[in-house]
């Protein structure tokens, strides 16, 4: 999940980050791993760090405080 101006920005940038195929098509985006010309994992790595910030950002401050308990 990610902020909608972000995603757009990453689609223009690379032709392998597509709308989320099965998530809201704003918020999500899909990636296509398969190609030579992939995406760099270096970058796949920082978007589901930032996809697990904000998901986490968004649950109640109780939640919040299990899972980083965990």
């Amino acid at each position: 999940k990610l902020d909608p101006a972000e995603g757009d920005f990453l689609r223009r940038q690379y032709e392998d980050i597509i709308p989320g195929y099965y998530m809201n098509k704003v918020h999500w985006n899909s990636l296509l791993l398969n190609k030579i010309d992939a995406v760099t994992e270096q970058l796949v790595m920082e978007m589901i760090d930032s996809s697990y910030d904000t998901i986490l950002k968004s649950l109640p401050k109780k939640k919040q405080k299990e899972i980083e308990e965990m």
